[in-house]
């Protein structure tokens, strides 16, 4: 049996009910730029990258040619945040071999540009490594290899790991450079990883890899450098984001009293200074502490692990968000940072989050690391969502990432229940849809064709058809399982799998109501589709906003013509919503961008 067909199978046998399957592509490097733009053909030392760049793709002045994937998710408690993952996927996140599902074959590989160690007589070469973190468990066959070019244009592999699944945490590697076969100003080395290539599996992490002459033994025991570990976490106490109307005036019930930050001390000093800054719209308006930065004595990791602002805790005030936005939407960033000792690595010690409230109620965090399905016909999913205040649910978004057994034609019943004491009870709406597949880590967005009101609590889900894996997106760096609800026949239960569903009621500030469709329409687009410029004729005075599958403000104008012109070339195709607020309506019109 092979391995694409035994993952897909061996859950089902196991349990006949919850399934996590593993992706078979990565979306977030489907559509990035591998255009080079570097400057810097040759480098010197000391050669530095613990990738934690907020970006998939690896820097260019660094290394010559990459096929890993740059990222924050993946990875357990890394030395600092963020690393690059090898795979069994290539450079677009695509599989490079569907066919090849049992033996391991060569697949990614991260080559530096080349180095000049002309003159030095002695070098030290460190990085750190993983293998899984919470991805696939890399099989026996994989490997992850190291090889450095000699001054013939040789490559030796000096050294390799196979899977050891006792490693849980991250292990350093150092190899010391005497010989005159490198120990020249043609140096470069590379990473190569054996993986199952036919989809998203065998993974591997690496972090802070670096090469400089090496002077004393300290040199390879200290890295010298204070960092962030993960990203920064929600500040709401429930979920990731929500429309804005419904957390306002709720500040006291939605916002958590306090958030943790994780610091890893690298052997660096121990004073550090901690505060973030929030802004909106580019203007800072509230500051942690307000009195100025917090002084914290953060000791070696080797002494007591990772370091948690739990004593006191990160205080969360409830005026920390303030806005004058009367619609659902609005962002704010909170900016992290570290004040450390100059001689710091500085790349790591700022840390972005963006908050959001948009139009849809979400627990997770808009990235898929597998597929959740139930394997049972008649099956039923349901995700749990409360409301602050009655509203019409007008559209749920869903998130199925493209897997090798496509179930596109196959119906389920997109369903919403009310709440019965705590569980899923009466069907208010049910509609029969299929799964839309996304390549591009984009949600579907399924509209209801009645929109209606909803009050307190309510579910959405859905009731299977058949026994085949809907596999929708599962993100497993936020739990909301007390939230997740799923039923074979036999009544409701908590899902076991440790994570969030991809599943996003949509909601509206105003009423829509049925007949909606009877009223006079001032507002329409058109050409839809299309592909450079869309014509929005509306009343004059009007404030036109371009908003992303996600709910994500991409362009937003103000028209006082009955007829705009509006160019769209610069949006990658996909389906957007245009919302058109004027003094007597306010019209949401889906649009699609070829």
């Amino acid at each position: 049996m092979n391995r694409i067909l035994f993952l897909l199978l061996l859950p089902a046998l196991i349990f006949s009910q919850e399934t996590l399957t593993d992706l078979s592509l990565n979306p977030k490097l489907l559509n990035v730029d591998w255009s080079s733009n570097s400057s810097k053909p040759i480098l010197s030392l000391p050669f530095i990258d613990d990738f934690s760049y907020d970006s998939p793709l690896v820097d260019n002045d660094l290394w010559e040619k990459s096929s890993v994937f740059v990222n924050r998710t993946y990875p357990i408690n890394p030395p600092t945040i963020g690393v690059a993952t090898f795979d069994g996927l290539d450079e677009y996140g695509l599989a490079r071999d569907f066919s090849q599902s049992s033996l391991s074959a060569p697949s990614d590989t991260l080559l530096s540009k080349t180095i000049d160690l002309g003159g030095v007589d002695s070098a030290y070469f460190l990085f750190f490594y993983q293998p899984k973190g919470i991805g696939d468990q890399p099989q026996v066959s994989d490997s992850l290899i190291l090889e450095f070019k000699d001054i013939n244009g040789n490559w030796d592999m000096v050294w390799h790991n196979i899977c050891d699944t006792v490693i849980n945490d991250f292990r350093k590697k150092v190899i010391i450079l005497k010989s005159s076969d490198y120990l020249a100003s043609s140096f470069q080395f590379r990473f190569r990883n054996y993986a199952t290539i036919s989809g998203n599996f065998d993974h591997w992490h690496i972090d802070y890899v670096k090469l400089d002459e090496f002077i004393a033994p300290i040199d390879i025991v200290e890295l010298n450098d204070m960092s962030f570990v993960y990203n920064s976490p929600s500040f709401l106490k429930r979920y990731s984001e929500m429309p804005w109307t419904h957390f306002l005036n709720y500040e006291m019930s939605e916002l958590k009293d306090s958030i943790d930050i994780i610091l890893r001390n690298n052997n660096a000093s121990i004073n550090v200074d901690y505060q973030y800054t929030i802004f909106e719209y580019n203007n800072p308006y509230y500051y942690y502490p307000t009195s100025g930065p917090r002084n914290e004595s953060v000791l070696d990791y080797d002494l007591t692990g990772n370091f948690s602002f739990t004593n006191p805790p990160i205080d969360i005030q409830s005026n920390v968000f303030t806005s004058f936005q009367t619609s659902d939407t609005t962002t704010f960033i909170i900016k992290n940072i570290i004040n450390t000792a100059p001689s710091d690595n500085k790349s790591n010690d700022t840390l972005n989050h963006m908050q959001n409230f948009h139009y849809y109620f979400s627990y997770d965090d808009g990235i898929a690391e597998s597929a959740y399905g139930i394997n049972v016909n008649g099956a039923k999913l349901a995700y749990e969502f409360k409301l602050n205040r009655p509203d019409t649910l007008r559209a749920v978004q869903m998130y199925f990432p493209q897997m090798l057994d496509s179930v596109n034609d196959i119906d389920f019943n997109l369903t919403i229940w009310k709440d019965i004491n705590g569980m899923p009870g009466d069907t208010l709406y049910s509609q029969t849809v299929s799964p839309v597949h996304s390549t591009n880590g984009s949600f579907h967005t399924y509209y209801i064709d009645r929109p209606f009101r909803i009050v307190g609590t309510f579910y959405v889900g859905w009731e299977q058809n058949t026994s085949d894996l809907l596999n929708i997106g599962f993100d497993k760096n936020n739990e909301a399982n007390q939230y997740m609800f799923y039923n074979v026949g036999s009544g409701w239960n908590t899902s076991a799998y440790p994570g969030s569903w991809m599943i996003r009621p949509i909601v509206s500030q105003d009423a829509i109501i049925s007949t909606i469709s009877e009223k006079r329409e001032y507002s329409r687009i058109y050409p839809n589709p299309s592909s450079e410029i869309i014509m929005i004729e509306t009343q004059a005075c009007s404030n036109v906003s371009i908003y992303n599958a996600q709910g994500v403000l991409v362009k937003k104008l103000r028209t006082s013509i009955p007829i705009t012109g509006v160019n769209i070339s610069d949006l990658s195709p996909s389906v957007y919503f245009v919302e058109i607020i004027s003094k007597d309506e306010r019209r949401c019109q889906k649009m699609i961008v070829e």
